[in-house]
């Protein structure tokens, strides 16, 4: 039990340890304007707003705000540009993200969780709008109360809504209180369109916004699971041991957190087990009595996996939690040479415990497959009711 929680210590270190970079190919402006294109470091909007981590034939650089005039990623992607502005109360340099140039610029800094958004006018008038992060707006409304909040978002609101009261279609959008990125960009467009006479075109940088989300993948699962040690919670001797084979069939989800650690993903799954079946008997001095086991289970998955290279095949390390609950559970002992089954009730027990593993994953167009083998291992405490398993798992994700 000890090398297997160590086992599983290890690994989930070993992902953190083995985080790579997410890279992405775009280009970085210098202060003189000149452009050089290269391999970005795609990280969350709150790291990219630090710093920019750059490769030029497999050489990194690493540039703070005002050591170059901005960056982008390709095909149409983020765009980010040295400002001054004041998110803490002190006005200081940013990786801001250019999202809309016109008549009124947009940017927008993350920063602690928050969303700090900065509508800059043509003639250098700045207002900001803060949008709060749940978690954050609920520690700060439980020490300084809900009211400081309202103002601070009426205050704002107002500020912005003078900042765009040459176009009443702009100031009108702004009323119902929206933040989300679109409904803003769309606000500071209709500013453009609304105050523009010298037939200049306004630019949208923010691209499309399902590249900012984090991404789901639904999988199907097919395992052959081999039961090295199955124990029931109350059965008839203490010292059979229930081994056999099992088919399972399942769905899953993964979310991938890949700008926050290249490869990384959250690992959910639910995997049925229609039938388990194992016979095993008691062994007397002049005769034995034959016994059989009989199971469905429902195997409930939460883990995570890490995936390594850019190959087409790429090695994946998995390791997480399990519950097993039983939908059906049955031991039966066989009396008269085995021709009398007698049925012993109340056998049903739910193990619980963790996994590790590894395998495979190849992309297949847009989707992926995977291959892995798994450890799973009961955490019970009582020699009752322990469970050991071999699994090997195929997943296709959509």
């Amino acid at each position: 039990m000890r090398k297997i929680i160590f086992f599983a210590l290890f690994a989930v270190s070993a992902i953190v340890a083995m985080a790579q970079t997410n890279p992405k190919s775009g280009y970085v402006i210098t202060n003189t304007g000149d452009t050089i294109r290269g391999t970005i470091d795609f990280r969350t909007n709150e790291k990219l707003s630090k710093q920019c981590d750059f490769w030029v034939n497999n050489e990194k650089t690493t540039y703070k705000p005002g050591d170059i005039e901005g960056f982008r990623f390709d095909n149409g992607g983020k765009f980010f540009v040295t400002r001054r502005l004041n998110v803490t109360g002190t006005p200081d340099l940013y990786f801001a993200e250019f999202m809309v140039q016109g008549k009124m610029n947009l940017y927008c800094v993350a920063y602690n969780g928050d969303e700090y958004y900065f509508f800059e006018r043509e003639d250098g008038e700045i207002a900001e709008l803060i949008n709060r992060n749940t978690s954050y707006a609920t520690i700060d409304a439980a020490n300084q109360g809900t009211r400081n909040i309202i103002q601070e978002k009426q205050k704002q609101y107002g500020k912005v809504k003078m900042l765009l009261q040459q176009s009443k279609n702009a100031m009108m959008e702004m009323d119902d209180n929206n933040m989300t990125k679109k409904k803003l960009v769309n606000v500071v467009r209709d500013y453009h369109n609304d105050v523009c006479t010298d037939g200049s075109s306004c630019i949208v940088y923010e691209y499309d916004e399902k590249t900012d989300k984090i991404k789901t993948h639904l999988k199907v699962l097919a395992s052959y699971a081999h039961h090295s040690k199955e124990m029931c919670g109350s059965q008839i001797d203490p010292d059979i041991n229930y081994s056999g084979d099992a088919f399972e069939i399942g769905v899953g989800v993964d979310i991938d957190l890949e700008r926050a650690i290249k490869g990384f993903s959250i690992d959910l799954g639910l995997l049925f087990t229609p039938k388990y079946s194992s016979s095993n008997e008691i062994k007397g001095t002049d005769h034995s009595l034959p016994l059989k086991y009989e199971k469905s289970v429902l195997n409930i998955l939460f883990g995570a996996a890490k995936r390594f290279g850019n190959g087409k095949i790429q090695p994946i390390i998995r390791g997480g939690g399990f519950v097993a609950l039983p939908l059906s559970s049955k031991e039966t002992i066989y009396y008269n040479n085995g021709k009398t089954p007698a049925p012993v009730e109340n056998v049903s027990t739910t193990h619980y415990g963790i996994y590790v593993g590894a395998g495979i994953q190849m992309p297949i167009g847009k989707h992926y497959a995977r291959l892995h083998a798994d450890l799973y291992k009961s955490l019970e405490q009582t020699k009752f009711g322990e469970m050991t398993k071999i699994g090997v798992t195929a997943e296709f994700a959509f």
